[in-house]
């Protein structure tokens, strides 16, 4: 079973009967809409509005290798070597070379994906990673740490949270989010769900030994449950059971939460809650932590307890000030302006969101949130909110960016890709060229860690395909920078520096629209950015991106129909650095890059030229591989459907290092499909197919001179840490079968 939220938001449907036209900067001009009107049907994406995250997506599927041994490139041999029968095929032994660090050390040959990282800010060399860990054969939270730089990693799965209900504890969980406050105490937030009834929360744990051991958060029925010897509501941010013991989105799913920690702003005192109602009530002098913990997180809300009852998306923030202990009421933040309508409460209400992140300034204590918003006549949009007394109250939403994803080719017969359907992947999905894992336009923000003119400084990275087409997808990475809190945002500054052009008609194949041309692309894909900047001004941004791979032609799935065109397939993980040095300035950006004005109704930026189009929006920032070979995500989980939503990265405050954590699946195989062309199996186990999580360390402003881990060939030890030029290897991870013993037999 996979879950695809139906909705009836019949506010989405309204006919027409004004519209005013805007101009933004750089000729973006954007048709504003009464909320009456919708000059284009959203006929090219999935109309329901947002959808939730991979993990719990996924959560009905049975994984169970038919294989009891599997390809186990980069390895550190902290545990004796299995003994394995299987030949070790090259892609296995060109995949040891390099210096690229597997955090998840353990034989099971399941997945691994979705990446999360933090650098103790107290104790030098220890880092933490999270990750949906399928080793349990369900979805569940991973979690790995070092204590020595990365030479060599634990990894466990975070405690399943028990509740009062059902079987007594949740058994699935996923969407990882890592962090430490100042004082090097570690927090894990997940989602935490059943995979046969619609039982969920948003849960954190703590661990105050570097990751190692974490604690077990625990949902009680009442505030006078007595510790056991937890506390009651321990971790619990918000917990959900069930109403009718069935998986039919009967009540609300919370969803795809992140996590944040920092000072409380001047005049904030700590406060702690009740373990079920949150009331108010004293601290525990001993529990009181150094920061205030935020987590953010998407609720679909189900107000009736029907059926399939979801009717809206709305963004929710709770904070703890006991480490984890007791968590506030939650509130809605994403608030209502003019340009947000077709919402389920109607008028202005900006309630269908999705991949919410949260920052929090460590010198002033204000917190921001920024998330993608649906609520619009045509392309979503990026918005930002921020608190200035803890969480207690919110201004904007402030408009940072439309995000051009109507265009992106989409799974199913109607969006251009019935080959990922037919795979199993859900109609409606953004997919690339080429390929069928699900993505998205999600980033993040982050605010800059210095104090005065600096301290209302803040970046935000996305990803769009306003340089691609339904039909040959270029999705680019995007940064806009705002130097007055998140009122406005300069932008955008496009961070990728490899060829991209604007097509001829970006909407092209859409009704009313040219059909697009074949045999034309206009670059590579690129996505899931991720922005940090230190305490030196060093800006760095982690992403995945296809541009070495320029001509390949090979495919595994050819058969099925989803070789789209040559190259644009295989897939490395990349960074950008660039430095700002001065407050407020136009460091970094680029030369076309101006201020978004924020709109005063709906936006549809309509078929024209748009800001984000041409070399002038093309940044400052040196760009470089990390990953030392590259992956084939048709060999991630199930048939090349999921790799994760995210990845992650982090800036070490003790060092000029960036940590760069993501899915990598140079261990994954083919499971020969289709075999004969033309067949498939659909939603197969995992045969050979798995990822793993790798990370790098490499210097946050050389972009690379990895010294601690180089391995003395040039590459890792220079301005690179990872493969920047094509390679004739690369052809190997086109199509690479399952390795077989001596006798044929495939293990």
């Amino acid at each position: 079973m996979t879950n695809h939220f139906r909705r009836t938001r019949a506010a989405r449907h309204r006919a027409a009967r004004f519209l005013v036209t805007a101009t933004m900067a750089a000729g973006l001009s954007l048709s504003v809409v009464a909320q009456d009107q919708k000059l284009l049907p959203r006929d090219f994406k999935d109309d329901e509005g947002a959808q939730p995250s991979g993990i719990y997506d996924f959560r009905g599927q049975t994984l169970g290798p038919t294989i009891t041994e599997c390809p186990q490139a980069r390895l550190a041999g902290v545990f004796p070597e299995p003994l394995d029968r299987r030949d070790t095929d090259a892609v296995e032994q060109y995949s040891n070379r390099g210096n690229d660090r597997r955090a998840n050390e353990e034989f099971s040959c399941f997945p691994q994906d979705e990446t999360s990282i933090a650098v103790n800010p107290v104790v030098k060399g220890n880092v933490i990673g999270g990750a949906n860990d399928y080793r349990l054969g369900t979805g569940s939270s991973g979690v790995y740490a070092t204590v020595d730089g990365g030479r060599t990693w634990y990894g466990t799965v975070i405690p399943f949270p028990t509740v009062f209900f059902g079987q007594g504890f949740l058994v699935s969980g996923g969407d990882p989010a890592v962090v430490f406050d100042r004082a090097g105490v570690a927090y894990y937030a997940q989602i935490a769900f059943n995979r046969d009834d619609d039982s969920n929360g948003v849960f954190v744990s703590r661990s105050t030994n570097g990751g190692y051991t974490w604690t077990r958060a625990r949902a009680v029925p009442t505030d006078a449950t007595p510790p056991n010897p937890v506390l009651p509501g321990d971790g619990v941010v918000t917990v959900q059971p069930d109403n009718d013991a069935e998986a039919n989105d009967s009540v609300t799913i919370h969803d795809k939460e992140y996590i944040a920690a920092g000072p409380r702003p001047t005049g904030v005192s700590p406060q702690c809650f009740t373990a079920v109602t949150h009331a108010p009530v004293a601290c525990d002098p001993e529990f009181v932590g150094i920061d205030r913990l935020y987590v953010s997180w998407t609720a679909f809300n189900n107000p009736t307890g029907e059926e399939d009852g979801i009717v809206s998306s709305t963004i929710e923030v709770s904070y703890s000030d006991d480490e984890g202990r007791s968590w506030s009421p939650h509130r809605t933040a994403n608030g209502s302006a003019a340009f947000c309508a077709f919402s389920f409460a109607g008028g202005t209400h900006c309630d269908d969101n999705q991949y919410s992140i949260p920052t929090v300034s460590p010198d002033t204590g204000f917190l921001y949130v920024a998330f993608e918003n649906f609520d619009t006549p045509d392309e979503n949009q990026y918005l930002v909110v921020r608190s200035h007394d803890g969480g207690q109250t919110f201004q904007g939403p402030f408009f940072v960016t439309p995000v051009f994803d109507v265009n992106f080719p989409r799974a199913g017969a109607p969006f251009g890709r019935p080959d990922c359907t037919t795979r199993g992947q859900q109609t409606g999905r953004i997919v690339y060229t080429n390929s069928c894992f699900r993505s998205n336009a999600g980033g993040n923000i982050v605010v800059d860690k210095r104090g005065g003119r600096f301290a209302d400084d803040l970046y935000l990275v996305m990803s769009d395909n306003r340089n691609g087409t339904i039909r040959s997808s270029n999705a680019d990475i995007f940064l806009f920078k705002s130097i007055d809190g998140g009122m406005n945002w300069i932008g955008p500054t496009r961070v990728n520096n490899d060829p991209s052009a604007a097509p001829a008609v970006r909407d092209c194949g859409r009704p009313g629209m040219v059909a697009c041309p074949t045999n034309v692309n206009t670059g590579n894909d690129q996505w899931w950015p991720w922005v940090d900047i230190n305490d030196k001004g060093h800006l760095n941004v982690a992403f995945s991106d296809r541009r070495l791979d320029t001509d390949s032609v090979a495919h595994e799935w050819s058969g099925a129909g989803s070789r789209q065109r040559p190259g644009n397939y295989l897939v490395w993980f990349w960074g950008a650095q660039c430095t700002v040095d001065r407050p407020d300035s136009r460091d970094c950006l680029a030369p076309a890059a101006a201020t978004m004005p924020q709109p005063t109704g709906l936006i549809n930026p309509g078929n024209v030229a748009v800001p984000g189009q041409g070399n002038g929006f093309v940044g400052g920032f040196r760009n470089f591989g990390i990953s030392d070979t590259p992956s084939n995500y048709d060999y991630t989980f199930r048939g090349g459907v999921f790799a994760g939503d995210y990845n992650g990265m982090a800036t070490d405050p003790q060092a000029s290092r960036v940590w760069a954590f993501w899915t990598d699946a140079r261990n994954g195989r083919s499971s020969a499909n289709p075999m004969p062309p033309g067949t498939f199996q659909t939603g197969r186990n995992p045969i050979c197919e798995q990822s793993d999580v790798m990370l790098q360390a490499y210097s946050s402003s050389l972009g690379g001179d990895d010294d601690d881990h180089g391995r003395g060939d040039g590459e890792g030890d220079g301005p690179s840490p990872g493969q920047d030029q094509p390679r004739r290897e690369d052809a190997m991870f086109l199509v690479t079968p399952c390795p077989v013993d001596a006798a044929g037999h495939r293990r």
